[in-house]
Protein backbone atom coordinates (compact mmCIF):
# COMPACT_ATOMS: atom_id res chain seq x y z
CA UNK A 1 0.00 0.00 0.00
CA UNK A 2 1.55 3.34 -0.37
CA UNK A 3 0.18 6.81 -0.17
CA UNK A 4 -2.97 7.72 0.91
CA UNK A 5 -4.69 8.12 4.27
CA UNK A 6 -2.40 5.78 5.88
CA UNK A 7 1.03 7.06 4.56
CA UNK A 8 3.62 8.31 6.90
CA UNK A 9 3.36 7.33 10.21
CA UNK A 10 -0.12 7.26 10.76
CA UNK A 11 -0.40 5.73 14.54
CA UNK A 12 1.06 7.34 17.43
CA UNK A 13 1.36 4.52 19.75
CA UNK A 14 -1.68 2.62 21.54
CA UNK A 15 -4.42 4.60 22.99
CA UNK A 16 -6.17 1.98 25.18
CA UNK A 17 -6.47 -1.72 26.01
CA UNK A 18 -10.07 -2.57 27.66
CA UNK A 19 -10.13 -5.70 29.45
CA UNK A 20 -13.27 -6.84 29.87
CA UNK A 21 -13.85 -8.07 33.92
CA UNK A 22 -16.79 -9.95 35.65
CA UNK A 23 -16.27 -7.05 38.51
CA UNK A 24 -15.45 -3.77 38.15
CA UNK A 25 -14.85 -2.78 41.35
CA UNK A 26 -12.58 -5.66 42.32
CA UNK A 27 -10.51 -5.12 38.95
CA UNK A 28 -10.54 -1.41 40.28
CA UNK A 29 -9.25 -2.32 43.43
CA UNK A 30 -6.28 -4.77 41.70
CA UNK A 31 -5.00 -2.03 39.40
CA UNK A 32 -5.24 0.57 41.58
CA UNK A 33 -4.28 -0.84 44.94
CA UNK A 34 -1.89 -4.13 43.95
CA UNK A 35 -0.24 -2.70 40.05
CA UNK A 36 -0.36 1.23 41.69
CA UNK A 37 -1.71 2.75 38.07
CA UNK A 38 -3.51 5.67 39.10
CA UNK A 39 -6.67 6.68 38.30
CA UNK A 40 -8.71 8.69 35.48
CA UNK A 41 -11.80 7.84 35.66
CA UNK A 42 -12.93 5.70 38.51
CA UNK A 43 -16.76 6.93 39.01
CA UNK A 44 -18.83 4.33 37.38
CA UNK A 45 -19.40 1.25 38.72
CA UNK A 46 -19.74 -0.41 34.65
CA UNK A 47 -16.61 1.18 32.80
CA UNK A 48 -13.66 2.51 34.89
CA UNK A 49 -9.98 4.23 33.40
CA UNK A 50 -6.25 4.03 34.75
CA UNK A 51 -3.57 5.44 32.92
CA UNK A 52 -0.63 3.15 32.31
CA UNK A 53 2.10 5.45 32.96
CA UNK A 54 2.13 9.45 33.42
CA UNK A 55 -1.24 11.10 33.83
CA UNK A 56 -1.84 12.58 30.48
CA UNK A 57 0.99 11.68 28.85
CA UNK A 58 0.58 7.94 28.49
CA UNK A 59 -1.50 5.01 27.01
CA UNK A 60 -4.83 4.01 29.34
CA UNK A 61 -6.15 0.73 30.35
CA UNK A 62 -9.83 0.80 30.64
CA UNK A 63 -12.20 -2.08 32.42
CA UNK A 64 -15.46 -2.66 31.85
CA UNK A 65 -18.25 -5.64 32.52
CA UNK A 66 -18.56 -5.50 28.49
CA UNK A 67 -19.97 -5.52 26.19
CA UNK A 68 -17.70 -3.30 24.32
CA UNK A 69 -19.18 -1.31 21.91
CA UNK A 70 -18.85 -0.78 18.27
CA UNK A 71 -19.19 -4.16 16.84
CA UNK A 72 -16.70 -5.84 19.99
CA UNK A 73 -19.52 -7.64 21.84
CA UNK A 74 -17.77 -11.03 21.43
CA UNK A 75 -14.31 -9.41 22.84
CA UNK A 76 -13.71 -11.35 26.10
CA UNK A 77 -10.43 -12.32 27.48
CA UNK A 78 -8.52 -13.56 29.16
CA UNK A 79 -5.99 -10.98 27.37
CA UNK A 80 -2.03 -10.35 28.36
CA UNK A 81 -0.46 -6.97 28.14
CA UNK A 82 2.70 -5.77 29.64
CA UNK A 83 4.16 -2.63 31.88
CA UNK A 84 7.16 -0.84 30.76
CA UNK A 85 9.20 -0.38 33.77
CA UNK A 86 13.06 0.26 34.76
CA UNK A 87 14.75 -3.54 34.85
CA UNK A 88 15.97 -2.17 38.30
CA UNK A 89 12.64 -2.63 40.01
CA UNK A 90 11.53 -5.87 38.80
CA UNK A 91 12.90 -7.39 42.01
CA UNK A 92 10.64 -4.72 44.33
CA UNK A 93 7.75 -5.20 42.12
CA UNK A 94 8.19 -9.11 42.84
CA UNK A 95 8.17 -8.84 46.06
CA UNK A 96 5.36 -6.36 46.33
CA UNK A 97 3.48 -8.22 44.38
CA UNK A 98 3.97 -11.41 46.47
CA UNK A 99 3.37 -9.72 49.26
CA UNK A 100 -0.20 -9.13 48.12
CA UNK A 101 -0.59 -12.99 48.21
CA UNK A 102 0.25 -12.72 44.03
CA UNK A 103 1.84 -15.95 42.57
CA UNK A 104 4.72 -13.88 40.01
CA UNK A 105 6.59 -16.00 37.70
CA UNK A 106 10.06 -15.03 36.82
CA UNK A 107 12.01 -12.84 36.30
CA UNK A 108 12.52 -14.12 32.45
CA UNK A 109 16.00 -12.54 31.11
CA UNK A 110 15.30 -11.37 27.94
CA UNK A 111 19.14 -11.04 26.95
CA UNK A 112 18.24 -9.45 23.19
CA UNK A 113 16.07 -6.89 24.59
CA UNK A 114 18.22 -6.25 27.37
CA UNK A 115 14.96 -6.67 29.57
CA UNK A 116 13.91 -8.95 32.30
CA UNK A 117 10.05 -9.58 32.74
CA UNK A 118 7.83 -11.21 35.93
CA UNK A 119 4.59 -12.48 34.90
CA UNK A 120 1.05 -12.52 37.12
CA UNK A 121 -2.79 -12.95 36.56
CA UNK A 122 -5.13 -10.52 37.78
CA UNK A 123 -8.31 -11.65 39.45
CA UNK A 124 -9.80 -12.66 36.00
CA UNK A 125 -7.40 -13.91 34.43
CA UNK A 126 -5.76 -12.02 32.75
CA UNK A 127 -1.97 -12.11 31.97
CA UNK A 128 0.08 -9.40 33.20
CA UNK A 129 3.53 -8.83 32.87
CA UNK A 130 6.50 -5.85 33.91
CA UNK A 131 9.03 -5.93 31.67
CA UNK A 132 11.95 -3.88 33.19
CA UNK A 133 14.61 -2.52 30.70
CA UNK A 134 18.18 -1.50 31.09
CA UNK A 135 21.29 -2.75 32.57
CA UNK A 136 21.27 -5.61 35.25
Amino acid sequence: MSGGALAGKPARGISEVILVVQDVERSKRFYRDVVGLIGERLDSSKFVWFWAGAPGHSQRIGITTGPLSFGAEHVRGPQHFAFGTERSRIPALKAGLEAHGLEVLGPVEFSGWNAESIYFSDPDGNRVEFCGFGPA
